[in-house]
């Protein structure tokens, strides 16, 4: 299990398996540092998610929104609108499709 994060001008694309095991790589997430406006995350190489890469998104959307920074998710899995859903979070996830 990996997870790769790639910046591609104004995306992220993720890679992999986001969860508790491969998150640590990327806390505190130190990509969002070098964005000044806005990014969007694509989730198409994602594999698998699960509630800690859920709560982790979360926080990197909470601190962008402190920061000025406007985050748009594309390509999100099924498995992620699940989770929110199960968790109610789905009206906090910015996704542009």
């Amino acid at each position: 299990m990996t997870l790769n994060i790639e910046q591609q001008g104004e995306v992220f694309c993720f890679t992999g398996v986001l969860n508790r095991d491969t998150l640590m790589l990327y806390s505190p997430f130190k990509l969002l540092n070098s964005v000044s406006e806005r990014i969007n995350f694509d989730f198409s190489g994602l594999e698998n998610i699960d509630t800690a890469g859920l709560a982790w998104l979360l926080q990197q959307l909470a601190w962008a929104k402190q920061h000025g920074i406007e985050i748009s998710l594309c390509n999100v899995p099924k498995q992620l609108l699940s989770l929110a859903d199960v968790t109610a979070v789905r009206p906090l996830l910015p996704i542009s499709n």
